[in-house]
């Protein structure tokens, strides 16, 4: 009965060391695939850098890529409609003024206030 018992105490530290094996083998399985992949890795940054570098001494210009000159458009443009806003404000407070005098002509006996206004609606109303 005792070497039944030592049998059986066997097997189960036979299971649990076979078991123990098993997952060292994966262990150094994963280990060794994470090695090579870092060093894969390691390769490619160099390779990346390596052609960072020869465009940086093709003679390109930092400022010549693909999205610097879009931005550089972008920028041209955004410009052009700040001036245009800048503009266009000014011609509005041109406006306002020309109605203000027009108003005050009207009430001191100059043009008639209504006769301006109606040709001013029915210019606006073209546009």
């Amino acid at each position: 009965m005792v070497e039944g018992m030592e049998r059986e105490r066997g097997g189960d530290i036979g299971g649990v060391d076979a078991e123990r094996e098993r997952v060292y083998r994966t262990a150094e399985r994963c280990s060794t695939r994470l090695t090579s992949m870092s060093h894969d890795l390691t390769s490619m940054i160099d390779e990346i850098n390596d052609a960072g570098k020869r465009l940086n001494k093709s003679g390109k210009a930092a400022g010549d890529d693909p999205l610097s000159q879009i931005v550089r458009v972008l920028n041209g443009h955004l410009a052009q409609l700040q001036m245009i806003d800048t503009g266009a404000a000014a011609l509005q407070q041109k406006v306002t003024s020309a109605q203000k005098e027009v108003r005050s002509l009207g009430r001191n006996g100059g043009l008639g206030g209504d006769s301006v206004d109606d040709f001013y609606r029915s210019y606006l109303g073209r546009r």
